[in-house]
């Protein structure tokens, strides 16, 4: 007959860690000031409602390269603006040492990224190359209506009608839209930087690269145009499809 295991005897599975990948949004603080901040966020949602859903309990990590290493920097203010937002700060980066320690008392990760003093590079357009291809994706043969929403997962999205207002159309891969592009558009939601989206009308309230978005509204210079979307230097930029 077995003898019962003495207490503390127990076995217990390993502690697994393992590395990961995720699409994380990225404030720049244009200043340190957390009242400035919060109006800033309260008129973006008041102008851009979407903005407010696309952020809703996402995480976002503080860029801030525009703060001086001298000037104070009113941290615990500006975590507690964002989280009444329902935004989550999960970390700083391209901080000053001062910065850095502030963070580290709050229990708050200091993140690498660029170079602070990286001087900026001048803005040229991207040399022609073939869109990377996704090896599955979605076809959507009919147009996709207000609240609803569509997802493809692992490959490119291709809507062959018109996405409506208060639509939501993803991929991790490109979109493509062969029609008016209302609604909501996130491409890259996996972390594909290469990713881009392609309309043939661009009406949208909210358009999405790996992370990083831009709301827009009648009276963009591209509005009602054909147009693409895509990432470049951590920035978005939104160019006319054809010239």
């Amino acid at each position: 007959m077995a003898n019962p295991r003495s207490p503390g005897t127990e076995s217990s599975a390993p502690l697994r860690v393992a590395g990961g990948v995720f699409t994380l949004s990225i404030l720049h603080l244009e200043s340190n000031d957390p009242q400035q901040l919060a109006q800033r966020i309260a008129e973006e949602y008041r102008r851009h409602p979407a903005a407010a859903d696309f952020h809703r309990h996402a995480p976002v990590v503080l860029d801030l390269s525009a703060i001086p290493e001298e000037a104070p920097l009113a941290l615990p203010e500006i975590l507690e603006v964002l989280r009444a937002a329902n935004w989550f700060p999960v970390g700083l980066r391209n901080a000053a040492p001062g910065h850095q320690a502030l963070a580290r008392a709050l229990h708050l990760p200091v993140l690498r990224g660029q170079e602070r003093n990286a001087a900026p590079q001048p803005e040229t357009l991207p040399p022609a190359q073939p869109v990377p291809a996704s090896p599955s994706g979605l076809i959507m043969d009919h147009p996709i209506r207000s609240g609803q929403r569509s997802y493809a997962r692992g490959g490119d999205l291709v809507c062959l009608a018109a996405v409506n207002a208060g639509a939501e159309i993803m991929a991790d891969g490109n979109i493509h839209v062969y029609g008016p592009l209302r609604g909501r558009a996130l491409a890259g939601v996996n972390g594909q930087e290469a990713a881009r989206i392609f309309c043939m009308s661009l009406e949208a309230e909210l358009v999405s690269v790996a992370g990083l978005y831009r709301t827009l509204e009648p009276g963009y210079p591209l509005w009602g145009k054909a147009a693409q979307i895509y990432s470049r230097d951590e920035q978005l930029h939104i160019t006319a499809l054809y010239t």
